[in-house]
């Protein structure tokens, strides 16, 4: 799809997107001239973005077999992004047909993409409109809660979206808010990209080059993100490079994406106060 054919749309083609520059970092075709030099800024100074947005997405679909596998049938997927395959819904239902999937996302192409990308998965597929910054909204949403049964076990998949959350956000909070709403043996899944062991340089550049999207990029520590966790328990080995979890072949890059899957335990109440950004 060219710019020309998608004028109609009642978004701006010339702010570039998260969503849409990692469809270019994918191969994808689902993005516009301003996310494709976003993402060309990035990749002269980090040409393994592509190799890295792979690894990520490759953890998230190592995270749902692994949920799925666990006896999790019902996921919400948080910055769902434009229509990739394979998709959590279909590695999801490949284990367990009656598997249902909320995605939710605010990127009007990605919404728009979304609902027309009919789901092939018997459990079925549904992308309801929310930020992730609201999270208490999209839990009251009564299309979310017509698919998702709270009371029951769920998995929540934060991968690559807490990184365009700034500190005045409250990420931290954010997965409090999802965290206190499940039920006990429930998953969360969450990535973001790594300040520690990364070119202060390197980092400033790729900054810079989201500086004039929708959504700013920040990196955060090891020991920030690791945080976010607290009080679930993380399931082994714990937060690592994306690329590294479980069954993942390990391929090393100059900037890195720090993922991990926990669980909740019985507890009367998960949130606690503490720094926006998380520890560190």
């Amino acid at each position: 799809m060219n710019d020309d054919t998608r004028a109609h749309l009642s978004f701006s083609a010339s702010t570039p997107t998260p969503a849409r520059i990692y469809d270019y970092y994918l191969g994808g075709k689902d993005n516009f001239s301003a996310d494709r030099e976003a993402g060309e800024r990035v990749m002269r100074v980090f040409p393994q973005a592509p190799t890295l947005a792979l690894a990520n997405r490759a953890f998230l679909l190592r995270v749902v077999r692994y949920c799925v596998q666990a006896g999790i049938d019902q996921f919400i997927d948080l910055g769902t992004g434009i229509p990739t395959s394979p998709n959590v819904a279909e590695v999801a239902c490949a284990f367990n047909p009656s598997v249902r999937v909320i995605g939710v996302d605010n990127d009007p192409v990605v919404l728009s993409h979304q609902r027309a990308h009919p789901s092939s998965t018997p459990g079925g597929y549904t992308i309801v409109e929310g930020d992730v910054r609201r999270p208490w909204a999209i839990l009251a949403d009564p299309r979310l809660n017509e698919v998702i049964d709270l009371s029951r076990p769920v998995a929540v998949l934060c991968v690559a979206v807490l990184h365009f959350v700034p500190d005045a956000d409250d990420p931290a909070g954010i997965l409090d808010t999802f965290a206190d709403a499940m039920t006990a043996g429930s998953y969360l899944a969450v990535s973001a990209v790594t300040s520690t062991d990364t070119d202060p340089a390197v980092i400033t550049q790729i900054e810079d080059a989201y500086k004039n999207a929708s959504a700013p990029l920040i990196f955060r520590t090891a020991d920030q993100i690791l945080s976010w966790f607290d009080p679930l328990d993380l399931v082994h080995p714990g937060l690592l490079d994306v690329s590294q979890w479980p069954t993942g072949i390990g391929v090393p890059t100059d900037v890195r994406i720090l993922g991990a899957l926990a669980r909740k335990r019985w507890r009367a109440h998960t949130s606690r106060t503490r720094p926006a950004g998380g520890a560190g």
